[in-house]
């Protein structure tokens, strides 16, 4: 459940007692920001260990000015008592779920990233498949659409010898399409 910053005092205490936290920026009269409740809702049942809060800015009104927020729904992202992250409008939730990436390791977890950039254009159905896969489990990635860097598009003939997309890089080893076996592989993702 997401717990409600009543607050000034509250949203400080908070602030003290929280590493990493997702506050929501939202009003009962938005129906967006009701959508974006609903999406933390099912990422927060998803991820138990994520701290959420909301602020009602039409009820607390002495929060969302500190950050410069004069829109919602607005999803801030605060790690060690600043802003790590802001996101203004609705989002799909693997947009949010980016996040997540912030988050302070479990006890145990270990996260070790690798190099991952993923190659796009636009009207590219695999590259939101791949996009998706990555988020899901948690891999950040840097996303090159090369119909708008040529020279990019020009590295990644070079490289794998294909002009098309999608092709995800990963460490300097490269993925044509959606091959989930050979992805997990060079990504460690044991299922």
């Amino acid at each position: 459940m997401i717990e409600e910053v009543k607050n000034f005092d509250h949203f400080n205490q908070i602030k003290k007692e929280k590493i990493f936290f997702i506050l929501i920026f939202y009003t009962n009269k938005s129906e967006k920001s009701k959508e974006v409740v609903k999406i933390f809702e099912e990422i927060k049942r998803e991820n138990k260990d994520l701290e959420v809060f909301s602020v009602n800015a039409s009820e607390v009104r002495d929060i969302h000015p500190l950050f410069g927020i004069n829109t919602v729904p607005t999803v801030v992202a605060v790690k060690n008592g600043k802003i790590s992250k802001i996101i203004y409008g609705v989002q799909n939730k693997q947009y949010y779920q980016m996040l997540l990436y912030d988050a302070p390791l479990k006890a145990g977890e270990k996260r070790k990233f690798k190099n991952v950039i993923v190659y796009t254009s636009p009207n590219c159905p695999w590259c939101s498949t791949v996009k998706s896969y990555l988020r899901q489990h948690r891999i950040p990635f840097k996303e090159v659409d090369i119909s708008k860097d040529e020279r990019e598009a020009e590295r990644l003939v070079r490289k794998s010898g294909q002009m098309g997309v999608q092709q995800t890089e990963i460490n300097g080893k490269i993925v044509v399409g959606f091959d989930k076996n050979k992805l997990d592989s060079l990504l460690g993702i044991n299922k």
